[in-house]
């Protein structure tokens, strides 16, 4: 019997309008008399996920920062930060690259610089509201609470950044792809993956118990955490190909139409 299910938001929850699908709140109070939980696990910041999500605050948890921080009803239920002293090094890698622009993420504040290209700062206002703009970001690297350092590459991260990033940064910490045009870094250890599976200790519940849908390579320990894992159909090949199930498209309301089939809510 399911008991917990997580899912991604951009390319899996939401449409490639950034749309919920229709009726998802009251799924979910069906889904809660069922006795099952649900999670959004996402690499957004808390706020973000706050603001697009308001109505659904009280009735579900988030694993926030790609699973460094877990929230519950605007409680900080767990934080598993980037190292201090490996924060000036991270902003140095990314200086060496042409076109990326790194995002500082604290539980409630993404931080970026005022030399960033302005199309770059109005795209981080969609995943982080409460964004702050300072002359140089290395002036926190003292925080003690940042969640992962994100950066964002004009072009193709794939090719451009990833390589790049992890060979400077990949002994040490975790560089992972979490977007077209996003790779994020984190303390090693830290994903979604594992931010799930202190959310079924948590609540007394086993990997076999739960589900999670997911459609990008940040999602990959997430669907190993469960037993039962959904790659979207417009999911990277290589989350396909570790998926139980494929769930159709987040254009074709997949996550719901498994829900509806699955639990009929």
């Amino acid at each position: 019997m399911i008991k917990l299910i997580a899912c991604d938001m951009d390319g899996t929850l939401l449409d490639s309008q950034k749309r919920l699908p229709e009726g998802l709140l009251p799924a979910l109070e069906r889904l809660r008399a069922q006795g099952v939980a649900f999670a959004v696990a996402s690499g957004r910041q808390y706020a973000a996920l706050r603001r697009d999500l308001l109505p659904l605050v009280p009735h579900i948890y988030f694993i926030c920062e790609n699973g460094a921080l877990i929230m519950r009803e605007d409680e900080q239920v767990f934080i598993d930060p980037v190292p201090a002293s490996e924060l000036p090094a991270v902003i140095e890698a990314g200086r060496t690259l042409s076109q990326v622009y790194p995002v500082l993420c604290r539980p409630h504040c993404g931080y970026i610089e005022d030399s960033a290209a302005p199309d770059f700062q109005a795209e981080t206002l969609r995943y982080y509201p409460g964004q702050q703009v300072v002359p140089d970001l290395a002036a926190l690297t003292g925080s003690r609470d940042v969640c992962k350092v994100a950066f964002y590459d004009e072009g193709d991260a794939q090719t451009h950044e990833l390589p790049v990033l992890t060979r400077l940064l990949g002994d040490r910490l975790s560089v992972i792809l979490s977007g077209e045009h996003w790779v994020d870094v984190m303390k090693p250890g830290v994903h979604k993956g594992a931010a799930m599976r202190g959310l079924q200790g948590l609540l007394g519940i086993r990997p076999e118990e739960c589900m999670a849908f997911g459609d990008y390579l940040n999602d990959c320990e997430l669907l190993t955490s469960v037993g039962e894992s959904y790659a979207m159909e417009n999911a990277h090949p290589t989350l396909k190909a570790m998926a139980r199930h494929i769930a159709p498209s987040n254009d074709e309301d997949g996550v719901m139409r498994v829900l509806r089939e699955r639990f009929g809510v």
